[in-house]
């Protein structure tokens, strides 16, 4: 019998170069892919955040009045004006506090639009809520907080209020 030797056969040495290429572009491929799309994904979150932090750099907002009805229907009216350069600007929060620690929120709310210069008036009400803004006006006032869309921007009131 003759002694076989077994070949055993495998990939040239330039075609295992060839795959070994052909897989490095292919997943540098998809790297660069996935890459490219975080980074424009970030670039546009970050230029709308630096574009409204810009435009609200001139926003300002000011609670001109504060008038209150004491009693058990007790109402409310805040004046409020945008005294900033920015239009379009939005009142997303006003509160009233009393003293005893309760708040309340204006019937109106969100505001939109509100263009430089504007005025608007908010209005509150406790009628049917079993409870008041203020018992004795103006000692139970304590403060109006007027929130905005703009980061930062607000306004507080805490002089005394017109009694009705």
């Amino acid at each position: 019998m003759r002694n076989r030797v077994k070949f055993i056969k495998g990939i040239s040495p330039l075609l295992a170069a060839v795959l070994l290429i052909a897989v490095t572009v292919a997943i540098a491929t998809l790297v660069m892919g996935w890459i490219s799309t975080v980074t424009r994904t970030t670039q546009v979150a970050v230029s709308n955040k630096t574009a409204e932090a810009a435009d609200c750099s001139s926003a300002n907002v000011v609670i001109e009045e504060v008038f209150l009805s004491a009693g058990f229907n007790t109402t409310g009216r805040v004046i409020v004006r945008n005294a900033g350069l920015l239009d379009n600007m939005q009142l997303v929060s006003a509160q009233i506090y009393n003293r005893t620690g309760g708040n309340f929120s204006a019937s109106s709310l969100p505001v939109s639009n509100l263009n430089k210069g504007n005025v608007t008036t908010l209005s509150f009400s406790t009628a049917g809520a079993g409870s008041t803004i203020v018992t004795a006006c103006p000692s139970d006032f304590s403060r109006v907080l007027i929130t905005t869309n703009c980061g930062g921007i607000a306004a507080e009131f805490t002089s005394t209020p017109k009694c009705f």
